[in-house]
């Protein structure tokens, strides 16, 4: 069976660590890469990698680097794998993370290559499922990284170091018996800077990839409802899971009980290979939270609060109110004096 390939992402990423003043380059090395053998009847295949592979399965390909930049430069090539991001959505990791998924099954037949403007390279690749792979949808990538590191033009105390990549998905879909699965573990209040969040911890402990949807309903401890949000995530890749973050707008969540009312519906979502998603399972949970004072103040850190607690009102007998009294009594005594200074000069002889 020959190496089936399809793109769930091509990203240009810069890593960079602050500077001020920067300039850019007048141009640069940019890089693209295209799978060189696709699938007629799979348009995606064009764009991204994608393979069918039973356990033991070796499959080849080849990619075309192309620098479409105005410079000369080298590409460094190698994969990585993939994971889902805190928001959802695949994201890939730094090749010094370790690699037990699909960035292991990759081997490029070049580490870099060195390319005029618009010129390119044939690289070939090399996709093998290991014999004890899981069935299920498994995400990686092949990066095409700048050698060149840009950096700040200005005399900052702090320099930009900035790291170009592209990076065409790998995705490896292992036949077998596959479900979709979602479990939903817990809650936590968090936020700054006037932004309340609630933190749902999620994860995919399936074999196969999910878009799911629901809604967040947040109550009081009189079960009365304060707050309630739509959620609908993007990419959630098997065998991960996340702390997803939900905004409560213009509203910051006083210190007390809570409880996170949640209902997600999940499902195979169609990618790859799989041209349609399959059936869907809807799943509830009520997971209680409190917001702490220190939390409640740390929303509000640095910003105008949103709906802060009125300020008590103070007593009569206040410092402010004794020193209102005692000036009018005083003005009283005084307009007084002046009365009966006045009388004293009218009956004198």
């Amino acid at each position: 069976m020959r190496f089936r390939a399809v793109v769930l992402a091509v990203v240009a990423l810069a890593i960079s660590v602050a500077a001020s003043p920067a300039t850019a380059a007048p141009g640069a090395a940019s890089f693209a890469l295209v799978p060189q053998h696709f699938d007629p009847a799979l348009a995606a295949t064009q764009s991204y990698f994608v393979a069918i592979a039973h356990p033991g399965e070796t499959f080849t390909n080849s990619v075309r680097v192309r620098n479409v930049g105005t410079k000369a430069g080298t590409a460094l090539l190698y994969a990585v794998d993939a994971t889902t991001g805190t928001t959802s959505g695949a994201v890939y990791l730094d090749r010094t993370k370790p690699r037990p998924g699909v960035g292991s099954w990759v081997t490029l037949g070049a580490s870099s290559v060195a390319l005029e403007p618009g010129e390119s390279k044939v690289v070939p690749i090399t996709v093998h499922a290991p014999a004890g792979a899981s069935p299920g949808d498994h995400l990686g990538g092949i990066v095409a990284e700048n050698a060149a590191v840009t950096g700040a033009a200005g005399r900052g105390a702090l320099q930009i170091k900035v790291r170009h990549l592209t990076i065409a998905a790998v995705e490896v879909q292992i036949p077998g018996k596959t479900a979709a699965a979602l479990r939903i573990g817990g809650a936590q209040a968090g936020g700054e800077h006037g932004y309340q969040y609630v933190y749902l911890r999620l994860a995919n402990t399936g074999s196969l990839t999910t878009k799911p949807t629901g809604r967040l309903t947040v109550t009081d401890a009189s079960g009365k409802g304060v707050a309630s949000r739509d959620l609908e995530l993007d990419t959630f890749l098997p065998k991960t899971a996340i702390d997803y973050p939900v905004l409560l707008p213009g509203r910051a969540l006083d210190p007390g009980d809570y409880r996170a009312n949640v209902e997600i519906t999940y499902g195979a979502a169609a990618i790859g290979y799989r041209r349609s998603a399959g059936p869907t399972t809807s799943i509830t949970r009520s997971l209680p939270f409190t917001v702490t004072d220190t939390q409640y103040s740390n929303v509000f850190r640095g910003a105008k609060p949103i709906n802060a607690k009125p300020a008590p009102a103070k007593t009569s007998g206040s410092p402010p109110y004794l020193l209102v009294g005692v000036a009018a009594i005083a003005a009283l005594l005084a307009g007084i004096a002046v009365v009966l200074v006045v009388l004293r000069r009218k009956a004198a002889p």
